[in-house]
């Protein structure tokens, strides 16, 4: 299994010119690992720009309506990760109290 991809391998799989890759790369900052002056995508860079060709090619939106969207998409990321890290406290805290009744 390949770790990474060329530009031109990931214009292939997402279906979208070359120059489209590289306009998204540019326009939603992704940093890309370059080697020389080609850039090699990893699983993950594709993964982020398969959203972003989603938004604007098949959900109709805008740049900056997609550049919105994955924004809200982060935010609500961060805060399920905040809830779950709570949770896990939460859960340690009664294992503890749990032995303690148990002794």
């Amino acid at each position: 299994m390949k770790i990474f991809f060329s530009t031109e391998e990931v214009a292939q799989q997402l279906e979208i010119p070359i120059t489209s890759v590289d306009f998204y790369v540019r326009t939603f900052r992704i940093n890309i690992l370059k080697v020389g002056k080609n850039r090699k995508y990893s699983h993950t860079d594709i993964e982020k720009l398969q959203k972003i060709v989603d938004l604007i090619h098949k959900e109709g939106f805008t740049i900056e309506g997609a550049k919105e969207k994955l924004k809200l998409k982060v935010a609500k990321e961060t805060v399920n990760d905040e809830v779950i890290n709570r949770l896990k406290e939460i859960k340690k805290t009664l294992e503890y109290l749990k032995v303690g009744l148990e002794q």
